[in-house]
């Protein structure tokens, strides 16, 4: 059953928790940032969270993150055509229309340049699509320099994502896990503790989607943790890149394992996906569990989740074979 109320909590707490996500709402608006320069350019900003870095080239607008003498793409916008999917992984996310595909209510943790709700808002007018994004800083580059503009659909609160799911009882058709700070993602958010969180935001018959990086020892202890929760997973490897999207189920029947199960991509396309987003291209992409090095990783627990030891292991290796 579905609870409409933002969140449930004590009296005196939900209030609190209520003008919280109304000013997140009303967030755009009160930021004061800076007009965005005119032409190319390249900007370098330090937050508590983040280091980031913009960059306008032509139409197109990047922001990324940087770590460890690395920058990780976050998100990016074409200008000229903003419900264009410039990052290849936001396409793959689309995998959950597979297991769900009537996305009304949506969750996303992790905003980034909001490269994937542009889109969304255009081919569901109707639904709704929750974001919830740490960094305040994110918000307002992404709206000064991204062009992104939250409404009542699309809004936004500024939160860390667990708290968010602890306290708000809604429940979700989706729930999108896609919260990096420089290519990692903080230790709290990849627990079989957390994940039990999710499940029990999802409707029966929810999904819940999460962007996983294939080129670490992190990986497989990812796909393990997931899978402890949710019986049934799906992973997608992006095509060309070290993205895999995780699509996760907390039911066992039907079986959604077999693609012969999912609806035809016919069926599931927008008119806004012409051009911009190839289902059938995104079915193709399906992989199978690597299921030996899953049995030998380690279960992440808030007890044990070492993230970022894991994911430096195989970065290491690979210098060290270079």
């Amino acid at each position: 059953m579905r609870s409409e109320s933002p969140f449930t909590t004590s009296p005196g707490a939900g209030r609190r928790c209520r003008r919280a996500w109304l000013a997140a709402l009303l967030l755009p608006t009160l930021l004061a940032a800076a007009p965005a320069p005119e032409g190319d350019y390249v900007e370098s900003i330090d937050t508590l969270y983040n280091n980031l870095t913009v960059q306008r080239r032509g139409t197109i607008v990047e922001l990324r993150a940087r770590a460890r003498q690395t920058e990780a793409l976050e998100s990016a916008v074409d200008l000229s055509d903003p419900l264009k999917l410039v990052v290849a992984y936001t396409r793959t996310l689309y995998a959950g229309l597979f297991a769900q595909p009537d996305p009304r209510r949506v969750l996303m943790i992790g905003l980034g340049g909001a490269g994937f709700h542009r889109l969304f808002a255009a081919a569901y007018p109707d639904s709704l699509l929750q974001t919830v994004e740490l960094d305040p800083k994110v918000l307002e580059l992404c709206v000064e320099r991204m062009g992104f503009e939250p409404t009542a659909q699309t809004p936004v609160a500024v939160m860390d994502g667990r708290m968010f799911v602890k306290r708000d009882r809604r429940q979700w058709d989706w729930l999108i896990l896609d919260a990096f700070r420089g290519g990692f993602v903080p230790p709290h958010l990849k627990t079989v503790e957390f994940y039990r969180e999710c499940a029990a935001r999802l409707d029966d018959r929810g999904v819940f989607i999460s962007n996983l990086h294939s080129n670490t020892e992190l990986y497989y202890s990812d796909i393990k943790t997931i899978r402890e929760v949710f019986p049934q997973v799906l992973l997608f490897k992006t095509r060309g890149w070290g993205n895999v999207i995780a699509v996760a189920v907390k039911y066992r029947t039907p079986d959604i394992t077999k693609p012969a199960s999912w609806p035809p991509p016919a069926v599931l396309a927008r008119p806004e996906f012409a051009g911009r987003l190839d289902l059938a291209a995104i079915r193709r992409e399906l992989i199978p569990i690597p299921e030996e090095k899953v049995r030998a990783a380690r279960l992440l627990s808030d007890d044990f989740a070492p993230v970022e030891f894991l994911d430096s292991i195989e970065a290491n290796n690979r210098k060290n074979d270079d």
